[in-house]
């Protein structure tokens, strides 16, 4: 499947999810419980898109997603490629009305053992109109602008760290926070699209320590941002290179500059 392709099917989606979400007044509805998250109506709808579109292009695939779980798409068909999807990300932001959530597809030509490494193609289309995409090999973009942009204006380095609900925090992450005065913290509901945002250089670096974070959450993204010339990685500074089916419950440190990622690990392996 080629970047063009895969363009249109996340503008698709994000058009229809936007008409869902006008014309459908309990869209946040709760349908299914997890240990761990819950599946709205809006979900299962994006899931749903997703096949539209496929069926619409008489293509068979096997679908990696948050609501549906690793399956085939259509049931019992030989499927050509992998799609790596979270219908909805930031679904709190998208029930209360905060107008900042996205969809993530990534693109794999490997049916079986898609890894980060095998993803070729992704994109994360917010639901404000941004639409972040990259190719392997082919840098990465934002409404067609090569990836990382120059900023004017920005006079403090800002950081995007998740720590509510982990079980422990690092003693060390607390002391950076609270010592930080001359720094800005912004944790605004979508790792998919701050990773994007550390890709563009909006972001200095992102950091999750929750242990919650799965395949699907971020593998459109991290590729955003790996063509964009940053980096991604557990806390302990191990790339991302198991199946992206079987990888959750993870821990995430992004950056764009080298030097500002290995700051971070400092952070979080300090005492």
């Amino acid at each position: 499947m080629e970047i063009e392709e895969l363009l249109e099917i996340a503008t698709e989606l994000r058009d229809s999810i936007r008409s869902y979400i006008a014309e459908t007044e309990d869209y946040g509805e709760i349908i299914v419980r997890r240990a761990q998250d819950v599946t709205r109506k809006i979900d299962m709808f994006a899931e749903r898109e997703l096949e539209r579109e496929l069926a619409s292009r008489s293509y068979c695939a096997r679908i990696i997603s948050e609501e549906l779980g690793d399956h085939v798409f259509p049931k019992g068909g030989d499927p050509g490629f992998t799609l790596i999807f979270d219908p909805i990300d930031g679904s709190t932001n998208a029930i209360l009305g905060i107008p900042f959530f996205c969809s993530s597809i990534a693109y794999s030509p490997n049916v079986d053992h898609v890894t980060f490494d095998s993803i070729q193609a992704s994109v994360v289309a917010t639901i404000y109109g941004k639409t972040y995409y990259a190719e392997k090999g082919g840098n990465a973009f934002v409404d067609g602008k090569k990836l990382p942009r120059n900023f004017k204006g920005k006079t403090k380095p800002i950081f995007s760290i998740y720590t509510y609900g982990a079980e422990s925090i690092p003693e060390s992450l607390i002391q950076f926070q609270k010592g930080a005065k001359k720094v800005i913290f912004r944790v605004l509901g979508s790792i998919a699209i701050e990773i994007c945002l550390v890709a563009e250089g909006v972001i200095d670096a992102v950091m999750d320590v929750r242990g919650l974070i799965s395949g699907y959450d971020i593998a459109g993204a991290a590729l955003i941002l790996k063509e964009a010339g940053g980096i991604v990685t557990d806390r302990g500074g191990e790339k991302l290179r198991s199946e992206v089916g079987q990888m959750h419950n993870i821990d995430l440190v992004a950056a764009l500059e080298p030097e500002m990622h290995r700051k971070m690990l400092a952070v979080l392996a300090s005492k």
